[in-house]
């Protein structure tokens, strides 16, 4: 198991960002030369002459080079694609006069103005959404943030007490992950973290959310679902990690497990209360032996404070 594709989800987005924005500033440069060409009355520069100048230019390229994956196959890039070849085509039409002719129908200068306004628009609108999903992303992991788990699960609570279909919560934790820490590293941790991680989002079902709960923590909101159900999808997900091996930059690797802790969420308890029941659960999952999944009863009654890896 390899961690490259861990986290990465932040630093796709970051590169998409910066391509919308290198893009913008393309625009920018294109519209001063077409102004300093059509107000100072010399020859424009040749690119901006080019009809079909989007497909040679960077931003085209690099569209080119990802159109039809993920996160570049949706219907708010193609607009943006399409307003960028729109733009560059428009420039290229009014450029080829205006530096020569004494003047240009005003109806083609405001018709340029308002495809640089919708471009700029719609480029603005998906730096604002990827950059906002950036921050969503714990930069480690790739797993979401405790902030947003709080935002989720809140609203995943107020839906189980609507419709009355509750699911469940588990907190998984690696074990024994000091040891690993203190033999091999902090780099290593690192990157059991962002394996574990991986595993996680990678072999829970589409929609399962996985959020960075702290330290080598990771809660999971398995949604209408009851424990019996979310138990057989935990104990296929940690036999996947207990198998697989964490390579690691000297050239070694790690075996690793985790352990889970499962409650249903019971709509009319506090997030807190049901954290901490998965909490308790996960505690007897140390307890008897790590590697495994408890569920929370009722009738265990445990110690608030959780003591992890204990010798």
């Amino acid at each position: 198991m390899t961690t490259g594709d861990t986290g990465s989800h932040r630093a796709r987005y970051d590169r998409i960002v910066s391509a919308i924005e290198r893009a913008c500033a393309d625009v920018d440069d294109r519209l001063a030369r077409f102004h300093r060409s059509a107000i100072a009355k010399v020859r424009p520069d040749p690119d901006l002459l080019q009809l079909g100048a989007h497909g040679r230019s960077p931003f085209g390229v690099w569209y080119a080079d990802r159109k039809g994956t993920p996160p570049v196959d949706q219907p708010a890039f193609e607009t943006l694609v399409a307003l960028h070849e729109a733009l560059l085509n428009h420039i290229a039409l009014i450029a080829g006069r205006a530096w020569k002719d004494t003047r240009v129908p005003v109806e083609e200068y405001d018709a340029l103005l308002e495809k640089v306004r919708a471009f700029d628009d719609q480029a603005g609108r998906l730096v604002r959404a990827f950059q906002a999903a950036i921050s969503d992303i714990d930069p480690l992991t790739g797993a979401q943030t405790r902030q947003v788990m709080l935002r989720d699960l809140k609203r995943e609570v107020q839906r189980a007490r609507r419709s009355g279909s509750p699911g469940c919560l588990a907190l998984a934790d690696i074990d024994r992950f000091k040891s690993i820490n203190d033999g091999h590293g902090h780099a290593a941790g690192d990157a059991v973290l962002s394996a574990v991680s991986g595993l996680l989002i990678e072999n829970l079902r589409p929609y399962d959310s996985v959020y960075r709960y702290g330290g080598e923590e990771f809660l999971i909101c398995l949604p209408e679902t009851g424990p019996e159900e979310a138990r057989r999808v935990l104990e296929r997900v940690r036999e996947r990690i207990a198998g697989q091996t964490v390579a690691l930059d000297t050239g070694s690797s790690l075996s690793v497990t985790v352990s889970f802790g499962l409650t249903l969420m019971t709509p009319r308890r506090p997030l807190e209360e049901l954290i901490d029941r998965a909490d308790k659960a996960l505690y007897t999952a140390k307890q008897s032996g790590r590697n495994r999944v408890e569920v929370w009863r009722p009738e265990e009654v445990r110690a608030a404070e959780v003591v992890r890896d204990a010798p």
